[in-house]
Formats: C-alpha cells, sequence, structure tokens
C-alpha cells in the first residue's frame, strides 16, 4: 500500500484537487482510500441520532451499518491521539492511500498553490514535499510544478513517485479488441494506445516555422517567439489610483476631528514636478498622478467633506489605500510574456503599457489538406448513387482556420497510389504539415498508410480509440503527416484531441493537450476497456442550478448532429468500462481549442 499527501494552505483547492485524483486513480483501475485531517472538532453524526447517542453515552466504539455502507467511530477519550502510521493500520488492503493534510508526517506530498501565499511556500519548510499542483505559471521555486487542471499530468506523477504497478486495465492499451463484424482492421493487427501515440509525437516534434517581427496590433493570435522583456518599472513610479486626497496616515492621530487643512498645490496625472507633502496637511491627487513625497494613503473625493482650507476624512480609511506602488505590475527585466505565448488582447495591452511597439513572432503553421476517396465528390457536382459529397474538407479546412493555421486546399486524390504518393511528396515540400482523410485503413483500395511507408516514416497507425481508429501519424520529409479517418466525426474528434496539440508544437508553443475540468454525467456509460473514447456531449442546466453533461440521443460515429449539438468532449481512459450517471468525468469544452463559446 502506497502513501501519497496533498497539502497547502487554506482555500487553495485541497479537497477539490483529492476529490478529482481519487476519481482518476480510480477510473485508471487503482483500488483508493483516503484520510481527511481535520484541524478542528468535527462529528459525522447529528446529536439526536441512534448512533450519536451511543457515543455519548460513554460506547469507545460504535459501529453505524447499513445496506450501503458501514462506519466504525472510535472515541479517543482518554487516549493519546494517534499518528496517521497507527491509522493507515486499520485501512483494508488497497493501492493507494490519497492523505489530505497532515503536512508534518513523512509521507511523499504534493502541494496546492492557487493563491500565493504570504506564509510562503510550505515546501520551503517541508522536505517531504515532491511537486506543486498549481494553475501559476513560472512560480519561484525549483520543485516540478504540474499543472492543477490537468488531473491526467498530476495521477501520472503520483502513479510515477509511488512506484504503483500498472494495473491489469492498462496494460489491456495495448491488447488486440477482439475482431467486430465491421470491424475494418486485420485481427492480427495490435493496436497502439493513445498514450503512446502522444508520447511518440511529443518526442518527434520541434518548432517547425519561422518568425518575423511584427508591429503590436498585427499580432493577435500568433505565438511569442521570444520573451516580452521590460526594460522599466510598472507602474514607473508612485501614483494615485483615485481621484481624492493624499495625506501620511500618521498624522490623523493629531488630526482633530479628523480635519486636515488643504495644501494648495495639486498633484495631476502628466505632472512632472515632484510635490512633497506638508507634515499634517493633504493634498488634492488625480487619478495617475505622481504620490507626493511622504503621503502613503489616498481617500476617495466622493468619501471627504471638505472647505476651502481643509478636508475632513472618514472615520473607516483604511492605511495605504488607494495608490499604486512602483513596479507593482512588473519590475524592470521581468519576462512579460513568455516564449510560446499566443498572443490575446491582453498581451498586447500589456506590451503597449511596457513600450513594446513591434513582437517577434512565429510564423503560423503551414498545412496541406487533402480528401481522399473515389466516392468523394466537390460540392456542386452531381452525385451518383454511390457518391458523397467531400464533407471532411470542407470541416477540416474550417477547423483548421479556426486554430490559425495557413491551410492550403489540394482537393480530392483518387484512390490510386501513384497519385497519393506524388501528391504528398509534392506537398510535402513546402509545407510543415500535411493532413489527409480517409484511405488510411488496409483496404484495398486505402494507399495513405502504404505511401507513408514507403516515402517517409511512420510513427503511429492504427490506434485504440473511437472514434477515429484508424488515425495515422509519420513525417514525410521535413514535413509531419496525419492520417484521419474519413468519418467526418472521427476525423473532427482526432484533430482536436491529436492534430491540435501537434500544431500548437510545430508553431512554437510547446507540446500541450487541451485543459479539462471535472463535471458529472447525466446518463450512463457503458464501452469496451482497453481503448479509449471521446463523447459528444453538451452542458444542460437542471432545474436546482446543477450542470449535468448530456448527449444526443443519436450519438453514433456517423452522426455528424452529435457533434454540431456539443459544447464538448468527455474523455472515458482504457480502463473504464462503465460508469453511471452522476460520476465525474474529465470534460473538455470546445472552448479548450479555442473554438466557439466559453
Amino acid at each position: 500500500m502506497q502513501v501519497f499527501g496533498i497539502v497547502g494552505w487554506k482555500n487553495n483547492g485541497k479537497t477539490t484537487l483529492v476529490e478529482r485524483l481519487i476519481s482518476q486513480l480510480t477510473l485508471m483501475g487503482y483500488k483508493v482510500s483516503s484520510v481527511k485531517h481535520a484541524h478542528h472538532d468535527v462529528d459525522i453524526d447529528e446529536p439526536g441520532r441512534d448512533s450519536y447517542r451511543h457515543r455519548a453515552a460513554g460506547a469507545v466504539e460504535t459501529l453505524l451499518a447499513t445496506e450501503k455502507r458501514w462506519a466504525l467511530m472510535h472515541e479517543y477519550r482518554d487516549q493519546e491521539v494517534p499518528k496517521l502510521a497507527q491509522l493507515l493500520d486499520v485501512f483494508e488492503p488497497c493501492d493507494i492511500v490519497i492523505v489530505e493534510g497532515y503536512k508534518n508526517a513523512d509521507h511523499p506530498k504534493l502541494e496546492v498553490v492557487r493563491n500565493l501565499n504570504k506564509g510562503g511556500f510550505l515546501a520551503d519548510k517541508m522536505p517531504n514535499i515532491v511537486a506543486i499542483a498549481t494553475d501559476k505559471k513560472n512560480l519561484d521555486i525549483t520543485l516540478p510544478q504540474l499543472d492543477i487542471n490537468n488531473i491526467q499530468q498530476v495521477a501520472e506523477f503520483v502513479i510515477q513517485h509511488t512506484g504503483l504497478m500498472a494495473k491489469p486495465a492498462e496494460a489491456a492499451q495495448t491488447s488486440v479488441p477482439e475482431k467486430a463484424s465491421n470491424d475494418c482492421y486485420s485481427p492480427d493487427q495490435q493496436l497502439l494506445p493513445a498514450s503512446l501515440v502522444w508520447q511518440r509525437m511529443q518526442q518527434a516534434v520541434s518548432t517547425q516555422v519561422s518568425y518575423e517581427t511584427l508591429a503590436i496590433d498585427e499580432c493577435i493570435n500568433r505565438r511569442l517567439a521570444q520573451d516580452v522583456i521590460t526594460s522599466y518599472d510598472s507602474p514607473r513610479f508612485n501614483n494615485a489610483a483615485v481621484d481624492g486626497y493624499a495625506f501620511n496616515y500618521q498624522d490623523l492621530a493629531a488630526a482633530k476631528n479628523l480635519t486636515l487643512p488643504l495644501m494648495t498645490a495639486e498633484a495631476n496625472a502628466g505632472g512632472s514636478a515632484k510635490i512633497s507633502l506638508e507634515s499634517g496637511h493633504c493634498i488634492r491627487v488625480l487619478t495617475g498622478a505622481r504620490m507626493p513625497l511622504g503621503a502613503n494613503t489616498v481617500v476617495m473625493q466622493e468619501n471627504v467633506s471638505t472647505t476651502k482650507h481643509s478636508v475632513t476624512l472618514p472615520s473607516d480609511c483604511k492605511a495605504g489605500a488607494n495608490w499604486r506602488t512602483q513596479g507593482e505590475d512588473v519590475k524592470a527585466g521581468d519576462v512579460i510574456i513568455p516564449q510560446g505565448q499566443q498572443i490575446r488582447p491582453q498581451d498586447i495591452g500589456l506590451a503597449a503599457a511596457t513600450g513594446h511597439a513591434q513582437l517577434k513572432v512565429y510564423n503560423t503553421v503551414k498545412v496541406a489538406l487533402f480528401s481522399t476517396g473515389n466516392e468523394v465528390f466537390e460540392l456542386g457536382e452531381e452525385l451518383p448513387e454511390d457518391g458523397i459529397y467531400d464533407v471532411n474538407r470542407h470541416l477540416l479546412k474550417a477547423l483548421l482556420k479556426s486554430l490559425h493555421c495557413e491551410v492550403t486546399d489540394l482537393g480530392i486524390l483518387a484512390d490510386d497510389y501513384d497519385t497519393v504518393r506524388n501528391a504528398l511528396s509534392a506537398a510535402s515540400k513546402h509545407h510543415q504539415l500535411i493532413i489527409t482523410s480517409g484511405g488510411a485503413s488496409t483496404g484495398s483500395h486505402d494507399h495513405v498508410a502504404s505511401v507513408l511507408e514507403d516515402i517517409g516514416e511512420v510513427h503511429g497507425w492504427r490506434v485504440a480509440i473511437k472514434p477515429g481508429r484508424p488515425l495515422a501519424f509519420g513525417k514525410i520529409g521535413r514535413a509531419f503527416f496525419l492520417g484521419l479517418p474519413g468519418n467526418p466525426v472521427a476525423a473532427n474528434v482526432c484533430t482536436l484531441m491529436f492534430g491540435q496539440p501537434l500544431i500548437r508544437a510545430i508553431g512554437g508553443g510547446g507540446w500541450k493537450r487541451p485543459k479539462s475540468y471535472f463535471q458529472k454525467l447525466g446518463f450512463d456509460v457503458k464501452k469496451k476497456a482497453g481503448r479509449r473514447e471521446w463523447l459528444r456531449v453538451y452542458q444542460a442546466e437542471q432545474s436546482n442550478g446543477e450542470i449535468l453533461l448530456k448527449r444526443s440521443a443519436s450519438h453514433g460515429s456517423g452522426i455528424l448532429t452529435s457533434m454540431t449539438r456539443a459544447d464538448g468532449l468527455v474523455e472515458i481512459n482504457e480502463a473504464t468500462s462503465s460508469l453511471p450517471a452522476g460520476s465525474l468525468v474529465d470534460f473538455i469544452p470546445f472552448a479548450s481549442f479555442g473554438i466557439g463559446d466559453a
């Protein structure tokens, strides 16, 4: 039995992380128990309940049994409070115990940091803290920093650090699924787990685009090619945050009826002269004005009473209020926008605030896009009985543009080996990424995979996922290659889950999967173990205000409306075969990909 702890200052989200971690480890096939350490007196049943009356009468142990659970309550009475190690002896055998609290115990721990506490990092005082889980970037600490919103990453760190053995369900990820009647794969072909494909992508990919220097107004949605560093403090000097009156708070002690004489001078924004506050006086200041020397507090003008020569201050004014200190926002030499950051409007504002008129940015990723198949026809063409319109090329072109790619539409490729070979070879010379849809399976007319093997490198093909098993990944020359399934839903999902992090890394943003969030299922899930699945879902607000994830009545992999009606994807890992309604699951909103409304 392994033990791993979660600690942190109050109100940093320890319990939320513990809840998500327990759920994730359970989904991965581990048997998990937990300990919650409370520093104050708590009770688990109410006065008046039968079990409470038993304990109040003097029972040392009271066992409460129901049809669903039993709980043993032990009163210390005159006994010494037990150590954590003694409490762990109570548990039945399990794989791991997650402990919330007990920060001074000697088991390994993760510190949760959402709000930077004045007490500093617990890790600075506690050697058994082995990593930080945070939503901050580049904290000033040498420990590994995990993304608190990426529960898969946190769980994998815990597994690796504690040395937990892989579960049999995980081992099934690489096993051969039993052949179904509509399976497009050879029964002797082993499917790759999604995690392995991601790993291979991450290892193979690097920044492939060049960079240029642009005016900041032209940089929106581009990625930074170098850190933006400020050469001076911001604010550049101490300044008033409101229109009002500045004074030295210590002068209030001697002020009669909180009234101070008013200086004739005034501090206004844009004035270069440094004004000194006369002892025992106050001075009129305007928003953005340099703080007079000797002043340390500002009161808003609407909260005071004034005469021509004096100001009466409110009794509840607070020392140090309503002014900004030099360098409060950023200091000279600070990296204010890191390399790889996709530039947002607020980033442009910060660049402007610190005097940067131009930024060095990466060029957009150039993507060559093909559809394949003799059955695929252009929009506007007359369809034969067995023909279909080219949905994928238009869908993917729009999706790739929303991911800020420069797309070259190279049309439809016939099911002919030489045609496919020549087209992919030519495209590889002028693009960083080639994407095809269809033709990646094992049929006699599916040539994409064989062309990739002949003229490029195959890093992954046929993946244990749904939808999208025929997915192929590799390189042709210097261009990366992504072969998508022909099914529009599968092509869409695979572009999001595999194409988006690949495009991000090629374009200078580094490897990073989209953020997921815990939400409750509003339906039961049953699936085959050994494959990862993505379910198209929408968020439905219930009458009590609770949000549940629902899915369309028709949700097969060929139902394109199940995608258009969805708000995002639920990711179900390989170890899970069923989930009841009400389970917490990883929900990836389309907004995590930069698509649609948040």
